[in-house]
């Protein structure tokens, strides 16, 4: 058997999330995860488990989805994307595969993940070719005060305030790498937010809390008194799916156990 990494991306509007969601008493739900796995396992023409290293909500989209599954398969490695792709709907695509270690995890190997979110503001036309992309406020916003209290967000804190009550990890406490907000254009404002890890909504509450000091209805300095109150009432709302997108997951890698088997040798 050998281990295959695949980057995937999505638009999440008609997906019920990344994770595979199967009802008891209903059909299952459509999911990026159900969806490539059926397709993956007709193409390798074999029952494959396919894992995913960041479990989307509803809505979410995707361009730097980290998944592997174990096939014995033939294709080459440097078709097996196109092969894939060619099966998908159309609001799917498989960007590349690789081989990787038996042992690789999507999960437990990721070290450091990026996620942007996108804002329409002011009193512009709604959009309408991407309406699915980004998300729309009529309030105009200052970025310089946006970027005040993204950079607040950067370092070691417990983000309880920043998470929705169903989270379900034990432990709050998280690590953001960078946090900023720029200009993407005219009128349109992105967040993007690099970590180590995050909680359930936590990107879409990071956003709605820049949101509202970038319109005035916050300070700047309410993200310090949210993290030394752990209210979650100084903190934004929970702004929609549609400006959320999945950038990239780095991962460590672990050595094939045949490189470490070399590696001992080497220093016997």
């Amino acid at each position: 058997m050998t281990r295959y990494r695949l980057i995937v991306a999505y638009e999440g509007t008609e997906f019920h999330g990344w994770q595979k969601q199967e009802p008891k008493d209903a059909p299952p739900l459509r999911t990026a995860q159900g969806v490539l796995e059926s397709v993956v396992s007709k193409v390798v023409r074999e029952p494959i488990v396919l894992v995913g290293a960041s479990r989307t909500d509803s809505g979410v989209h995707a361009v730097g989805q980290v998944a592997a599954f174990s096939t014995s398969t033939e294709i080459p490695v440097e078709r097996l994307a196109r092969a894939i792709t060619s099966r998908c709907p159309d609001d799917l695509q498989v960007l590349s595969a690789d081989i990787v270690p038996e042992e690789f995890d999507p999960i437990a190997n990721a070290r450091i993940k990026k996620y942007r979110y996108l804002i329409q503001y002011g009193r512009v036309i709604k959009p309408l070719f991407d309406r699915r992309t980004v998300w729309t406020t009529h309030h105009h916003l200052d970025l310089d005060r946006m970027k005040d209290g993204a950079a607040r967000l950067v370092g070691t804190h417990d983000f309880d305030p920043f998470a929705s009550a169903s989270h379900g990890r034990e432990t709050t406490v998280r690590t953001i790498l960078e946090c900023d907000a720029e200009a993407a254009s005219e009128n349109r404002i992105a967040i993007e937010v690099i970590g180590t890890g995050f909680l359930y909504n936590m990107v879409r509450i990071i956003a709605g809390s820049l949101v509202e000091i970038g319109r005035g209805a916050r300070a700047p300095e309410s993200i310090d008194q949210a993290f030394a109150s752990g209210d979650r009432a100084l903190t934004g709302p929970t702004l929609g799916p549609q400006g959320l997108r999945l950038e990239w997951i780095e991962h460590d890698v672990p050595a094939s156990r045949e490189s470490q088997s070399h590696e001992e040798d080497a220093r016997s």
